[in-house]
């Protein structure tokens, strides 16, 4: 049995003081979160490469133009799109925060990311395999090792290292102290903050950046998703594939995106007039397989709310928003809501259940960081945006979703949901920050 975690230092906590967001509805929170208001929906069909031979042919991809960044010259060689998510959604961070303008020194400011896998490109190897063909077609491997190999770039190796990309945007900004990379599971974000939290309660860093990034939608990010039985194989008939909670869902949606939160301890905030709409409060973890490619059980989706909502010295009474993982995986969906219904059985009537995922898509490591900064939004603006696909119904799940249009409420607590195929799950819990205590503004 799990040990509850010890209750989180609530005098002096971890804030959000800045928020940087890429995501298939918008290149910054403000837009996203606009659009999420909006209902509008980020899955279309599959560009970049022909994804005919794929049961799944829709994601949620972004619209960033890596040109248009301002990078070294040589990251090209060495990087792809989760790169460029990674480093505009960092700087999106940094700026919002006005760390720019602090002169905190590097080494204390900590650096915390969940990525995930990193494919080779088929260009970085096919004028080597055309090299080393012998003369029927087939590979001839003396050839490739006497003359082939030296067509493909001394960089390559690098750039199959999901951590290269992290040490470049380090470099870019700066970022030399606390450090690690968290990969690749679609938990991998949450841990990131996680981590970030605990740096600042043991006043290893004075800032920290942290959050997740997704892998970019590719033939072999498609094939991973399918081998794991966790994809819509609908998407080529159906103009809504990802319906998370439905009693008709079937599968998830990849997506594009990433999701950067700059974190202080609310003193240091404080000192320097930054400000914050939402602190840090809790956390959970557990693990407990449902099968192979099933992810956690109910029991363990419920004992991650659970040491959450411990950490924070709170009941379920309080919490008044769930942003549920809710993937749209059949037997996903339903653990996650036995959890729920387990948690909040004495006051299932008002807590009100949300999921990003049918308007963004699944952004794997990058989906908790996102939904953590969707939480904050909903804490500063007081409103609730819709769960796509707006037309489905709850069937047999039977929770109190929010639907046709943007709900507006008072919003003070959010617990955070994910979790990933392998049987891990982890809680995040996010607050209102007293208004006495904050300064004044926004983080975006």
């Amino acid at each position: 049995m799990d040990q509850p975690r010890p209750s989180l230092n609530r005098d002096d906590p971890v804030v959000i003081t800045g928020a940087g967001m890429v995501s298939a509805l918008g290149l910054s929170v403000a837009e996203t979160w606009k659009a999420l208001l909006d209902g509008a929906c980020g899955i279309r069909p599959i560009e970049g490469f022909d994804a005919g031979g794929f049961p799944c042919r829709a994601a949620a991809q972004t619209r960033l133009d890596p040109e248009q960044d301002d990078l070294y010259p040589r990251w090209p060689r060495l990087t792809g799109l989760h790169s460029h998510l990674l480093h505009h959604a960092t700087r999106e961070a940094i700026r919002h925060s006005n760390l720019e303008q602090a002169a905190i020194p590097g080494e204390a400011i900590g650096f915390f990311v969940g990525m995930g896998m990193v494919d080779y490109r088929v260009e970085d190897l096919s004028s080597a395999v055309q090299s080393s063909l012998d003369t029927g077609g087939s590979l001839d491997l003396e050839q490739f090792y006497s003359k082939g190999y030296r067509e493909i770039h001394p960089l390559w190796p690098l750039s199959m290292l999901n951590n290269i990309s992290f040490c470049l945007v380090a470099t870019q900004w700066n970022l030399r102290g606390e450090n690690t990379v968290f990969s690749p599971h679609a938990d991998s974000g949450a841990q990131a903050l996680i981590e970030g939290v605990r740096t600042l309660h043991e006043r290893k860093a004075r800032v920290v950046l942290a959050g997740g990034v997704s892998e970019p939608v590719s033939p072999h990010s498609l094939a991973r998703g399918l081998l794991q039985g966790m994809l819509s194989v609908e998407t080529q008939r159906d103009s809504t594939p990802c319906r998370p909670f439905s009693s008709k869902r079937n599968g998830t949606i990849l997506g594009e995106g990433c999701g950067m939160a700059a974190l202080e301890l609310r003193s240091h905030a404080d000192a320097r007039g930054a400000s914050y709409p939402a602190m840090i409060s809790g956390y959970g973890f557990a693990f407990e397989s449902e099968g192979e490619g099933e992810g956690p059980t109910a029991s363990a989706i419920a004992r991650a709310m659970r040491d959450a909502l411990h950490s924070a010295d709170l009941a379920p009474e309080a919490i008044d928003v769930v942003i549920a993982h809710g993937d749209g995986t059949v037997r996903g969906d339903q653990n996650e809501m036995d959890a729920i219904r387990q948690m909040f059985a004495a006051c299932l009537n008002r807590i009100r259940v949300y999921g990003s995922k049918g308007a963004l898509g699944h952004l794997l490591a990058g989906a908790p960081a996102v939904d953590a900064l969707i939480g904050a939004e909903m804490i500063r603006e007081g409103i609730i945006p819709p769960t796509l696909p707006l037309a489905e119904e709850a069937g047999d799940l039977g929770l109190p979703y929010i639907r046709r249009e943007p709900t507006k409420t008072r919003i003070e607590k959010v617990l955070v949901n994910c979790r990933n195929q392998e049987g891990q799950c982890v809680s995040l819990l996010l607050e209102k920050v007293e208004p006495h205590r904050q300064a004044r503004g926004t983080i975006c």
